[in-house]
C-alpha cells in the first residue's frame, strides 16, 4: 500500500495524521495527501513503534528529590511544633546505658579511711616482714661526700713540691678585659735572641711580594678619552660593508638547514678521520655467541 503526501502538511503533521488515522479507524484517506515522494504502510508502522516511549524496567527506582528524604514520607511536626519520632524496640534497647556488674565496687571517696580492729591486731608473717625491709646498698657503694669535711693532720702538715707550687700559680694576664687583644689577655713576649737575630738574603727575597707580569695591564676605566687618531679615522670599504644591516632580499625563505649539499655527499674521509671515528679499544666488548 502506497500513500501520497499532501503539499499543505509538513512531515511531522503528516505522520501524526497518518498514525492517528491508523490507530482510530484503520481506514486512511489516501486522496487527502499529495507529495512528490511516497511512504509505505510498513514505514508507518515502524514510525509508530519508534514514537512510543521507552518502557522502564521493573527494578527501576526514581532518584530521590533530596538527600535528606527517606524511603517513606518525611516526618511532620506534632501539635506542639516538635517532630515526634517513634523509636523501634531495638533502638530503645541500644539507647540504654551499660549496666554495672554486681561485683564492681566504686573508688574510695578519700585516701583516708578507718582501719578495722582485726587489721590493727593482726600479726605480719615472716615473708611480709622480709618484704617490708628496705633494700641495702652495694658493699662498694660510696655516698655523696659532704662539701665540708675535716682535714687530716698529715694533709695539714704536708709540704707541696716545686711542681705543685708551679701548677698552683695562676696565669698572669696583663690586659684581661682588653678589647684589642683577641686571645683574652695572653701575651707572647719575643725572646732576646729573636730580637737580635738578622734574616738572611734568602728570607728577604722570600719576604718580597710577587710582582706582576711585564705585560699585565690594570682594569680599564669605564670612561676614557678617545684619541685624536680614532676621531679622525675613516672606515674602510670592508668595515662599511659589514656595518650595513642585512637586507630582507638576501633572506631565503626556502632555506633548509638539514639539506646536505651534493659536494658533501661525494667527499671521502681521510685516513685520519677514519682513525678518529674508531671506538676506544678498551671500551670495545665482543658479542657473546649463544649456543645452539
Amino acid at each position: 500500500m502506497v500513500l501520497p503526501v499532501s503539499f499543505s502538511l509538513t512531515l511531522p503533521a503528516f505522520l501524526h495524521e497518518v498514525v492517528a488515522g491508523y490507530l482510530c479507524d484503520s481506514k486512511l484517506n489516501v486522496t487527502a495527501f499529495c507529495f512528490r515522494c511516497f511512504i509505505t504502510f510498513a514505514e508507518i508502522l515502524r514510525i509508530d513503534t519508534l514514537a512510543r516511549p521507552k518502557r522502564l524496567p521493573a527494578e527501576y527506582r526514581d532518584d530521590r528529590r533530596s538527600v535528606y528524604w527517606v524511603e517513606r514520607e518525611p516526618l511532620r511536626c506534632g501539635p506542639d511544633g516538635h517532630t515526634v519520632v517513634a523509636a523501634t524496640p531495638r533502638v530503645i534497647e541500644l539507647s540504654r546505658h551499660k549496666t554495672v556488674v554486681g561485683a564492681w565496687r566504686p573508688h574510695r571517696p578519700t585516701p583516708i579511711w578507718p582501719v578495722a580492729s582485726g587489721a590493727m591486731s593482726a600479726q605480719p608473717s615472716s615473708r611480709i616482714t622480709q618484704l617490708s625491709q628496705h633494700r641495702n646498698p652495694h658493699n662498694s657503694y660510696l655516698f655523696d661526700r659532704d662539701p665540708m669535711w675535716d682535714v687530716t693532720d698529715e694533709a695539714a702538715q704536708a709540704r707541696a713540691s716545686e711542681r705543685l707550687e708551679q701548677l698552683a700559680t695562676p696565669k698572669t694576664r696583663e690586659e684581661r678585659f682588653s678589647n684589642f687583644d683577641p686571645f683574652w689577655g695572653y701575651t707572647y713576649p719575643v725572646s732576646e735572641n729573636a730580637q737580635r737575630s738578622r734574616c738572611t738574603e734568602r728570607l728577604e727575597s722570600l719576604a718580597q711580594h710577587k710582582g706582576y707580569h711585564k705585560e699585565f695591564k690594570d682594569e680599564r676605566p669605564i670612561q676614557w678619552e678617545v684619541s685624536q687618531e680614532a676621531i679622525e679615522a675613516i672606515a674602510s670599504l670592508r668595515l662599511q660593508q659589514l656595518a650595513r644591516p642585512r637586507s630582507r632580499t638576501m633572506i631565503k625563505d626556502d632555506y633548509d638547514p638539514y639539506k646536505v649539499s651534493p659536494s658533501a655527499k661525494k667527499t671521502r674521509a681521510t685516513p685520519r678521520l677514519e682513525e678518529l671515528c674508531l671506538p676506544i679499544p678498551r671500551k670495545v666488548r665482543q658479542k657473546k655467541a649463544l649456543g645452539t
